[in-house]
């Protein structure tokens, strides 16, 4: 047996085949494994410096049936679910860029999951078990029912769909850099067995392993070798106590907002250790080394009022803090320590935190409410201690920094925008929901507030989600030419302006809005009572609402400096092709499902899909089932029948040309697709 460490490019180059044995399991990750891979792929593509992530072992053994010549197959006895894993990724890069990049795509097929010039089944660079097998090879082949809904074809659709979602159209080397974290950054140990090595054995003891060492251990252990004399002393007095206040997984954290602190923009915390070793290398005074830990403790304490804003004596500090954790995004972490920090060392007053704190809550919700992808934010405000420099983390600056170029802080105007057309009800997550309903509700200051800790609030459809005729009715009294009620009510249903916080959600029900009125007038919510108000609730009030809403909303989340640039705002252009990616061979959707998901007109959508050449367009029909008689691929040269392309991808068609409604995605199930939060209701979370 012999080990070495490689890369997925020196395992899979040349002449070679990796085999699923038939006795090992099927393919099964899930999208939490897809997830941590994608999240650990993309911090490699972006770092500025050629870091690598270790994977884990590829134990293999040769084929009995190998012969000097010709492709040398290997059985993979471990590790085979990571192969596949990854070998599925470089399928959808392949995929991804085979429009715009044929050099890219044509170098993954020939080095990654091909052998150029095998034949027969050795041809292909992978065989998973028997089970999977084929529908590995109708992805590698581009079959027309390829990505189905077996585990394959759901990972595959995962990369497609984060793909789409993370392709900047101003860099045209971004996908390229992932495709390179994939095959020259992520770190493998191949271990390969003689033919009379007990592979078996090699498996059992490499899977026999005790609870792994975290990265905050490691320090810990590299710090008191460096301190053979100071050890116990600091140990005592600083190492113990900043342990004790921290839970494993936090002090990981803080170990890693140590390096953004300090203007590490790039570490990430899977490789703090690593990141941390070379800064404490530079230290060899065992009293220097000493002060780096009693900082770091002085951090924790900090750091432990971001996380329990309980412990923040201050009251309107404890209440930025508190709306922040409610908020509960961990991206806000970096920059509420800095604040905190900077407080600590008097280079900003209570007040002046304060103000600093509710800049970087705006900028998290305006980008909530506009529907910007997180990941930007989260490079923006680590990134933002660094851009600062040696300036106090003031509101000011803070927003100075936020309005810069390409950092996409929404305008007022944009804001008020989306309010009125973008889908709230599965936007962001659904404490952040329920976050800004209650921040708008405690905007009115009316003389007694409700006690939101109490009442278990859950998020109410005044226009609802299954309306009967009598809504149907209400609504066709203002619809637009060619328009129907149904179409009108997929575009008003799910926007802010349609919904509330109510403690009788099932009890409001379906009721007509004369019942729903009589429920709400005796709210204590001051929101409720001014719908209540109203003789009907159709289009007219239900945008008027909105635009109330987003009046507020601008004026409690204060927005970018004057002279900033609007940020280009696309998100439902990007959501609308993660969704395209994400549906599965055998289904199909119609536009208004894809409308209602995006918060967008059905007619905007179909627009979209004639000009634009996304992914499986064709899967996209009229609600009836029917192809729409305006349907034309985006591809000019394209001439085939999309109803003829369905039917190869196994959607069935009945004698009036529709398709069967059993094989259609609904609005919902597009969601869920995509990962918006569709768990509801959500219950407005305790103080």
């Amino acid at each position: 047996m012999k080990a070495n460490e490689t890369t997925l490019s020196g395992l899979l180059q040349g002449e070679r085949q990796y085999v699923t044995p038939l006795y090992q399991r099927r393919y099964s990750w899930e999208r939490k494994d897809f997830q941590k891979l994608w999240d650990d792929v993309l911090a490699l593509a972006e770092s500025d410096r050629m870091t690598t992530h270790f994977m884990g072992s590829v134990v293999l053994a040769p084929s009995p049936a190998n012969t000097p010549a010709g492709v040398q197959v290997w059985l993979v006895v471990d590790g085979q679910q990571r192969l596949t894993t990854l070998s599925i990724f470089l399928c959808a890069i392949r995929d991804h860029v085979r429009a715009e990049d044929e050099r890219l795509s044509a170098k993954i097929d020939d080095l990654y999951l091909f052998n150029k010039y095998a034949s027969g089944p050795e041809r292909y660079s992978l065989l998973p078990t028997q089970a999977d097998r084929q529908a590995w090879i109708d992805l590698l082949e581009r079959a027309p029912d390829a990505a189905g809904d077996d585990r394959i074809g759901e990972a595959y659709r995962y990369f497609r769909k984060q793909l789409v979602a993370v392709d900047d159209p101003d860099d045209p080397h971004d996908i390229a850099r992932i495709e390179q974290a994939i095959t020259g950054q992520l770190s493998l140990v191949e271990i390969a067995a003689h033919q009379t090595d007990n592979v078996h054995r090699i498996f059992e003891s490499l899977n026999y392993t005790g609870q792994p060492l975290t990265q905050a251990d490691l320090l810990r252990n590299y710090l008191f070798m460096k301190l053979p004399n100071r050890g116990e002393h600091v140990y005592e007095k600083q190492w113990l106590p900043l342990q004790q206040l921290l839970s494993d997984k936090q002090l990981e954290e803080l170990v890693w907002l140590d390096l953004v602190l300090r203007g590490d923009d790039r570490a990430t915390q899977e490789s703090v250790y690593q990141a941390q070793q070379q800064q404490l290398e530079q230290i060899t005074d065992e009293r220097d080394l000493e002060r780096w830990i009693a900082e770091l403790h002085r951090k924790a304490r900090l750091f432990k009022r971001v996380l329990d804003p309980a412990e923040e004596k201050d009251a309107d500090l404890r209440d930025a803090l508190d709306r922040l954790a409610r908020w509960g995004a961990q991206v806000g972490h970096p920059i509420a320590l800095h604040v905190l920090v900077a407080l600590d060392d008097d280079r900003l007053s209570v007040a002046d935190a304060v103000r600093s704190l509710r800049v970087v809550e705006s900028y998290l919700v305006r980008r909530m409410l506009t529907r910007i992808g997180s990941a930007n934010a989260n490079r923006v405000l680590m990134s933002l201690v660094k851009e600062l420099g040696s300036d106090a983390p003031s509101a000011e600056a803070i927003t100075k920094v936020l309005s810069g170029p390409r950092k996409k802080f929404p305008t007022d105007q944009q804001v008020r925008d989306a309010v009125l057309s973008n889908n709230f009800y599965w936007s962001g997550r659904g404490p952040q929901r329920t976050f800004v309903l209650r921040s708008l509700e405690e905007d009115y200051r009316h003389g007694e507030p409700v006690n939101f800790a109490l009442s278990k609030l859950t998020i109410e459809h005044v226009l609802p989600q299954s309306p009967n005729q009598e809504w149907l009715d209400m609504l066709s009294t203002e619809l637009e030419e060619g328009e129907t009620a149904e179409e009108l009510h997929s575009v008003l249903v799910h926007t802010l302006g349609n919904l509330s916080l109510t403690a009788y959600n099932a009890k409001l029900a379906n009721d007509g809005f004369d019942a729903k009125k009589k429920i709400l007038a005796d709210s204590g919510l001051h929101m409720n009572r001014g719908i209540a108000e109203k003789e009907c609730w159709s289009a007219t009030e239900i945008r008027n609402r909105g635009r109330e809403l987003g009046d507020r909303a601008v004026r409690i989340w204060p927005g970018p400096d004057e002279n900033a640039t609007a940020p280009p705002l696309h998100p439902k252009w990007s959501m609308l092709a993660q969704v395209l990616a994400s549906i599965p061979a055998g289904k199909w959707t119609s536009y208004s499902d894809v409308a209602e998901v995006i918060g967008t007109h059905q007619v905007s959508v179909q627009a979209r899909l004639l000009s634009v050449p996304i992914p499986n367009v064709h899967r996209v029909l009229k609600l009836n089932g029917h192809v729409s008689g305006d349907f034309r691929w985006p591809d000019p040269s394209r001439t085939d029948d999309p109803r003829s392309v369905l039917a190869a991808e196994k959607i069935q068609f009945d004698e009036q040309g529709r398709a069967s409604a059993q094989q259609r995605m609904p609005a919902t199930e597009l969601a869920r697709l995509i990962d918006l939060d569709t768990d509801v209701p959500e219950v407005v979370e305790s103080d």
